[in-house]
């Protein structure tokens, strides 16, 4: 599976290059895991299915679609607002990249690295704790509009996730 790609790290979301070494696995890893919690086992088996067999894959079902997409929606005096499931997934794997390469796993522990002529800047420089939480405000958005058409998502079975305000 593949809906997030290398490519997709520009602007806003944009790594540094020596970090693409690894930033397969992390799509890999974090991609699917992310999804599962949003969808549960059962719905997510269902979306992965339905995924084009080209990569970048998107979903061909409408009910995916509804999903996957961006929307803005009312709600009484709510506004919901969903980037899409391919933005969410984007701002999570940027935020648990970055996170494990600004530390460094030694012999002796976890050391941050740190420039002779320079120091690495804090963590919200780096927007990581907003990436994340506005993967989460994503999250949160498809699983209230999941929730609110419970009959065209029977298998939904997504699990909770929260907000952080620190690493």
């Amino acid at each position: 599976m593949a809906i997030i790609q290398e490519s997709d790290f520009t602007g806003e979301y944009k790594i540094a290059k020596d970090c693409y070494n690894n930033l397969d696995s992390y799509i890999e890893k974090y991609e699917n895991q992310l999804l599962v919690q949003l969808l549960g086992a059962e719905l997510y088996d269902l979306f992965i299915a339905d995924l084009t067999p080209i990569t970048p894959q998107v979903p061909q079902d409408v009910r995916f679609l509804a999903i996957f997409n961006s929307f803005n929606l009312d709600d009484g005096n709510c506004l919901l607002t969903s980037e899409g499931i391919k933005t969410m997934l984007i701002q999570y794997v940027y935020f648990f990249i970055l996170r494990d390469n600004l530390n460094v796993k030694t012999a002796t522990g976890t050391v941050r690295m740190q420039n002779e002529n320079s120091s690495a800047p804090s963590y919200n420089n780096f927007n990581l704790v907003e990436a994340y939480n506005s993967s989460i405000t994503n999250y949160k958005a498809v699983q209230w509009y999941i929730c609110d058409n419970s009959d065209t998502y029977p298998e939904y079975n997504g699990q909770f996730q929260d907000f952080i305000n620190g690493i």
